[in-house]
């Protein structure tokens, strides 16, 4: 399987799926393809450069856009972390059988949640500038790992 990214479509190609592909359909890695959709999850605008090849540009958002996509990635991040402490089956698991370990959890993910409430009020008064440089990933207000 190869993907492929087309100028004059514009849009990705899987070899295996279509049959024919535009002629100027060039090669994308599988890294390059996930950087790209990722990129544009973000707002980012996928184009050509000179030479054909898929470009990640970053739109002009306004600072209600850049808020807002902070906290879309807030919220994923919490989401990642309270899965990484107990998955759903887990938190089901202990509200039907309660025991320590799970009232551990429960903190730990209630923990989770305060962080991700702070981080979002932070993001609610920020400057454009600030958002730019927000490190949702690492942010200091997320409790030890």
């Amino acid at each position: 399987m190869a993907i492929f990214y087309s100028a004059s479509t514009p849009g990705f190609f899987d070899d295996q799926i279509h049959a024919t592909l535009p002629a100027d359909a060039v090669p994308v890695t599988d890294e390059q393809h996930q950087q790209l959709l990722t990129a544009q999850s973000e707002g980012a605008a996928i184009g050509a450069d000179s030479d054909g090849n898929p470009r990640a540009r970053a739109a002009s958002l306004t600072i209600a856009q850049r808020r807002a996509t902070a906290v879309r990635q807030v919220k994923r991040e919490a989401a990642r972390r309270i899965e990484a402490v107990a998955p759903m089956w887990r938190q089901l698991n202990d509200q039907r059988a309660p025991s320590d370990a799970g009232a551990a959890r429960f903190a730990a993910i209630d923990a989770v949640r305060a962080a991700s409430d702070a981080i979002e009020a932070e993001i609610a008064g920020a400057a454009k500038a600030a958002l730019v440089a927000l490190n949702i990933a690492h942010h200091p207000l997320w409790p030890a790992e």
